[in-house]
């Protein structure tokens, strides 16, 4: 509390035990740095029209674009999109739909205060911006008054339906009503705001998204056509965004992992209405504490499996990837089916090892629907998925083959699980957050000739895995086909019936037991799932959920998309030596990976035991050798197998030997941690093959 009253003389600090101090922020004049951006893009060769009116915009048969204007029309080889409002109507004349919806928000100006005039008069600097998160509101100087900027609940969104014509730098009428407790708050914590007067209530629309990120990034199913869209904080992103956009346009990839702000991570549910549920939840959300397991309820349910009313009926408490609703876990009986957010373990963390243990001792059932799912056919798939991914392709009908399609750099983009269907055709799995990412990618990449074919049949089919010691003996009462080990070996697939339902089975999963991935025409999941229930409760079935998975996957040493495999390690650093065929003819990133292999792998991928107590990783921690940062965690669980606390992590090779003490920032604090061998569980994969 001193330190904040060094730092802002003028707050209250009664009942504060500590705060956050950024000294590098601040703030900017966004009309002056747009003249500033504005007058360096001339000097580099740009042409600004201002008062133009972009009337459409068409594709060229060359993958070019020509923009229509009401002043003539403009040939372009790469169109931009920074529209602001207006996002929504500009795209639609490109056929996209993207969930861009403006929110309004309010910001008061006060008039001069004494204390604040005696200050600059003094020759004192600005005091720090100030957000109390507790109150959701932020206050920083303005010449010698105050604004005070709330981000309160109930703000609606507004131009849901377009911006009018009409429309130009107007506001919107001021609701103080709407701001009153964040303005009571603002005067308890800063008594000098009660005594200014209000000079003015400004109330305007700022785009949102629903996670709150903007949309930088190439178009879903457009060429050469690029979004920056969805600033919700105006022009501070604007450097870094344009920067990043130029270097992807010129370099064919963005120099950084920019999977959270990419305009595909969203799909066709984030429509109009979703948009306006969740773009209000993210603004009325930007001050309060996000905690790694939350799991925020506006526009929920979008999609749903078949069979979701029977994980209701189960205690499932649900969470949200792409818009399916997926079983987090599963309350038992008596227990309250809702999640307590937290840093530290919670009341899921004991139904979390039954279902683990479920899945390692008897058999555990999983829905994983919401999986992205692509056949690949046509006299040219094989040779065109060969050129893609750094895996040769399976040979046999049947077989399975683990693939990753990799950046110029090597970085993993990509990860598909491949099962060849036939001379012509493959059946490709990838990540349910990855939909449109993928699909845009091997869209994109297809040849020109029609050799190659390509479908989405995500929606079309479901899945539910079976897997545990007991997994052969529950599917063999529903099927006539011999699922022995030597009729159906681990990593290969097959079309069997399963009760009434056609179903392809892949033995193949992400726990690291015996089972399988059982593929159906979505139709009948319901019959497959009752009936694998049925036939499973001699032997003790029971629902696993994601949570439980995530913990299982860990205990495997399993990369997870996203968090484990991204852009920005190779697939060297992550371990991927086995799945990359260096001896096979050229597919994007091998020329990165034979230069990384001669002058060394500069990360290794490693995994650690952590001495946690009540908190576990979560990933992203800093990892530290002898005080020094030499890495950071990307995923972490606690083991209830092996009884635990795990994660998997980048390190420098130093520090990747078995047994290298390290230590792990969990909450502040430096946990002991240690290097030890890849799958603490089955790490001869002995019950994977059984």
């Amino acid at each position: 509390p001193d330190e904040i009253r060094a730092l802002w003389p003028l707050a209250n600090t009664q009942g504060l035990v500590g705060a956050l101090f950024h000294p590098h922020d601040g703030h900017v004049a966004p009309v002056d740095l747009t003249n500033a951006l504005a007058a360096g893009a001339r000097a580099g060769g740009a042409e600004i029209h201002r008062h133009t009116r972009v009337v459409d915009i068409r594709p060229e048969p060359d993958g070019a674009w020509r923009v229509v204007t009401d002043k003539g029309e403009i040939a372009a080889e790469h169109v931009v999109t920074a529209t602001g409002a207006w996002c929504r109507q500009t795209l639609a004349t490109v056929g996209l739909d993207v969930p861009v919806i403006p929110v309004e928000h309010q910001y008061i100006v006060t008039d001069s205060h004494p204390a604040l005039t005696a200050r600059h008069a003094e020759g004192l600097p600005e005091m720090p911006v100030l957000r109390e998160s507790d109150a959701s509101y932020y206050l920083r100087e303005e010449r010698d008054g105050l604004i005070l900027g709330p981000y309160e609940a109930g703000a609606p969104a507004c131009f849901v339906d377009g911006v009018p014509d009409d429309f130009g730098q107007e506001l919107f009428p001021g609701d103080l009503e709407r701001l009153e407790p964040h303005v009571e708050a603002a005067i308890a914590r800063v008594p000098i705001f009660g005594e200014a007067g209000i000079k003015d209530v400004v109330n305007g629309a700022i785009p949102y998204t629903p996670d709150g990120n903007p949309l930088i990034g190439p178009a879903y199913g457009l060429r050469n056509f690029w979004l920056a869209e969805g600033f919700s904080f105006g022009v501070t992103a604007a450097g870094g965004a344009g920067r990043f956009l130029a270097e992807w346009m010129d370099g064919g990839e963005p120099p950084i992992d920019l999977i959270a702000v990419d305009p595909r991570r969203f799909g066709a549910y984030a429509n109009k209405s979703y948009a306006v549920e969740k773009n209000e939840e993210a603004y009325r959300n930007v001050f309060t504490v996000h905690y790694p397991d939350e799991e925020r309820p506006a526009a929920r349910p979008a999609k749903t499996s078949p069979v979701h009313s029977r994980h209701e009926a189960a205690g499932a408490v649900f969470g949200q990837r792409y818009g399916w609703e997926r079983p987090n876990w599963f309350a038992p009986a008596g227990v309250a089916a809702r999640d307590e957010w937290s840093f530290r373990r919670t009341n899921w963390f004991g139904p979390v090892g039954e279902e683990c243990r479920t899945a390692r001792e008897r058999v555990g059932l999983i829905d994983i629907t919401g999986f992205s799912k692509f056949r690949v056919s046509g006299p040219g798939a094989e040779a065109f998925l060969d050129g893609l991914l750094a895996n040769r392709m399976p040979k046999k009908t049947g077989a399975l083959r683990l693939g990753h399609a990799l950046t110029s750099t090597g970085g993993v983009r990509s990860e598909f699980s491949i099962m060849r269907d036939g001379p012509e055709a493959f059946y490709l799995v990838s990540s349910g957050a990855a939909e449109r990412y993928d699909h845009d990618y091997l869209a994109k990449a297809l040849p020109g000739d029609g050799s190659v074919g390509l479908d989405n049949i995500t929606g079309r089919h479901g899945v539910l895995v079976l897997a545990g010691p007991r997994s052969r003996d529950v599917l063999q009462k529903l099927t006539d086909a011999d699922l022995s080990n030597e009729a159906f070996p681990w990593l290969t697939g097959r079309h069997i019936r399963v009760g009434m339902a056609p179903v392809r089975a892949m033995r193949v999963n992400f726990v690291g037991e015996l089972g399988w991935e059982l593929h159906h025409p979505i139709e009948y999941q319901t019959a497959l799932y009752d009936a694998l229930v049925e036939a499973g409760a001699e032997f003790g079935i029971g629902g696993v959920g994601m949570r439980a998975m995530e913990s299982l996957r860990v205990e495997k040493s399993y990369r997870m998309w996203g968090m484990d495999l991204t852009t920005e390690y190779s697939a060297f650093e992550a371990g991927l030596d086995r799945f990359v065929a260096l001896n096979k003819p050229d597919f994007l990133g091998r020329d990165a990976l034979v230069r990384q292999r001669e002058e060394g792998v500069p990360q290794a991928f490693v995994t650690l035991e952590v001495d946690a107590d009540d908190a576990d990783p979560w990933g992203n921690e800093p990892l530290y050798l002898d005080g020094e940062m030499i890495g950071r965690a990307t995923s972490g669980v606690y083991g209830h197998t092996v009884g635990r606390s795990l994660a998997l992590a980048y390190v420098r090779p130093e520090a990747a030997a078995l047994g290298t003490e390290l230590a792990i920032d969990i909450l502040g604090s430096h946990r002991p941690a240690r290097v030890i061998p890849e799958a603490p569980h089955d790490p001869e994969n002995i019950r994977l093959r059984s």
